[in-house]
């Protein structure tokens, strides 16, 4: 049997004929329009899943060969083009840029491990999956970036508070919080959560940080009722936001000295 008539009939269980054929329109201008060479192209996200419902967006993970470290302007093209295809077919479609030095290990994130498990080829159309482990490197790798992004969260919570923009200040020490939980997630070696599920993941592993719960319960409804709303108004968190920025603090204690065991149980790496 053909490679091919299998993934096409995998396709038909996930796609609509309209949907496919936006999908591949994008492959033919990704193909055309971006300056660096595409290995492959997957249907990824709910859509692959199975679990779409009806305003979910298409997703297509690209796979170059090479991009520069910042994946621009490649990615901003291949975004452009998804959004063209999307006006033209009105399909919703969404690209995301990877190239394959970060399939490699100690580069690879939660997102693209995870997207490469859903993944279903579109281009090339009698291509292999493509599988790859989240591996420690790769946690201690995340990690890091997590907690320099919450480092600097510091600094806008701040600025937002004394510019009177509460709200601002809530959704930046609720986006943080929500990264240190994933980030001690990622040390467990778990890299399917995400947003107010990772709240409750880690609080279900680790239980909550003292006299924090109610702070972390809020982190975790806030994202709506789908659990997915990371746009939208984000109340007040109990105890106001110096009770989230504890929280905050206390998780990425915690992710510290993890970590830090973690670097000395793998030795010699680079320090990331």
């Amino acid at each position: 049997m053909r490679r091919g008539g299998y993934v096409e009939r995998r396709l038909e269980h996930c796609l609509t004929a309209r949907e496919h054929a936006a999908a591949m329109e994008l492959v033919r201008r990704v193909r055309a329009g971006v300056p660096a060479r595409l290995w492959r192209a997957l249907l990824f996200g709910s859509k692959a899943r199975g679990q779409a419902r009806p305003d979910s967006d298409l997703d297509v993970l690209l796979i170059f060969r090479d991009l520069p470290w910042d994946r621009e302007p490649h990615a901003g093209i291949a975004e452009d083009l998804a959004d063209a295809v999307a006006a033209d077919t009105g399909v919703p479609v969404t690209a995301w840029s990877v190239s394959l030095p970060d399939l490699e290990r100690g580069r690879r994130t939660p997102m693209l491990v995870d997207s490469l498990d859903d993944g279903i080829p579109l281009w090339p159309v009698d291509a292999l999956p493509v599988r790859v482990e989240y591996t420690p490197e790769d946690a201690y790798f995340c990690t890091g970036q997590l907690l320099e992004r919450v480092h600097e969260g510091s600094a806008e919570v701040a600025a937002a508070w004394g510019q009177g923009e509460y709200e601002e200040a809530a959704r930046r020490a609720r986006d943080d919080l929500v990264r240190m939980c994933t980030a001690a997630l990622l040390l467990d070696g778990v890299t399917r959560p995400r947003r107010g599920d990772a709240v409750r993941a880690f609080a279900a592993r680790h239980g909550y940080p003292a006299g924090l719960a109610a702070v972390m319960r809020w982190a975790a409804a806030s994202y709506g009722a789908h659990g997915k709303d990371g746009d939208g108004p984000v109340p007040p968190p109990p105890g106001g936001v110096r009770a989230a920025a504890r929280a905050v603090e206390a998780v990425r204690r915690r992710v510290a000295a993890r970590r830090g065991e973690l670097r000395a149980w793998l030795g010699d790496i680079p320090p990331w």
